[in-house]
């Protein structure tokens, strides 16, 4: 009984260190709005080593014309590395998919079909410090789909120094909404919405007398003031 008292006390106090590490971390994520090929900065503090650290991008996207769509990140940039790393990737409304991730000379590429609009896949890879040259998702989307749900993430324990900036170019989207979430040991700190493409602009709506309806408001009111005219001669 005393046994599992003090095993249980250790959990406990396990569970609290994790709890204090996870909220101790500082994120900030720039911009709130980026075009095709801006680049976003995930900027991270006091981030300790052997944190299972994860990085999620959740985003949504309009399919182009001839029904494709792509998702990239280029130049991604990681201050650190993430040990017994793991890419993760899962995939709506769409008919077939491809996940590649590409570091110079090494690349991952993971594909297949959706069973009911939906795929999903996973591949355990070495995260190391450095440039990734590509991470994207891409395939066609299900038939009379508008959009396509997609979700990719990094994850492993970190190593490697406290503070550092994880940033990548956007690639392929004119449209749409991207997800930024960090999580510290399965606990999610951070989460912030970034909209994708340029800004909806403001149709402009004429007043009330302008225009064309003011001109022939004005006509009518010409010609009636020539008809009376008429008469009174």
């Amino acid at each position: 009984m005393h046994r599992r008292c003090l095993t249980l006390l250790a959990l406990l106090a396990l569970a609290a260190l994790l709890v204090g590490s996870a909220g101790a971390v500082g994120v900030e994520v720039r911009p709130d709005r980026v075009l095709d090929g801006d680049t976003v900065t995930i900027a991270l503090s006091d981030l300790s080593n052997g944190t299972v650290f994860s990085l999620r991008l959740d985003g949504t996207v309009a399919p182009r014309p001839d029904g494709t769509f792509g998702f990239a990140t280029t130049d991604l940039v990681m201050p650190f590395s993430l040990e017994q790393g793991q890419v993760q990737a899962s995939l709506e409304e769409t008919d077939t998919n491809e996940l590649v991730v590409r570091k110079g000379d090494t690349e991952a590429r993971m594909s297949g079909a959706s069973q009911d609009g939906r795929f999903e896949t996973e591949r355990k890879i070495a995260i190391g410090a450095g440039t990734y040259d590509e991470i994207s998702l891409s395939g066609t989307a299900a038939p009379g789909a508008t959009t396509v749900r997609t979700s990719l993430s990094l994850t492993g324990v970190k190593r490697g120094p406290a503070d550092g900036t994880i940033s990548f170019t956007v690639r392929g989207v004119t449209s749409g909404t991207m997800t930024v979430s960090v999580f510290a040991n399965t606990e999610k700190i951070f989460g912030k919405e970034i909209a994708l493409g340029p800004a909806a602009t403001a149709t402009p709506t004429q007043q009330a007398g302008t225009g064309a309806g003011a001109l022939a408001l004005a006509a009518g009111l010409g010609s009636a003031i020539a008809a009376a005219l008429g008469r009174r001669r």
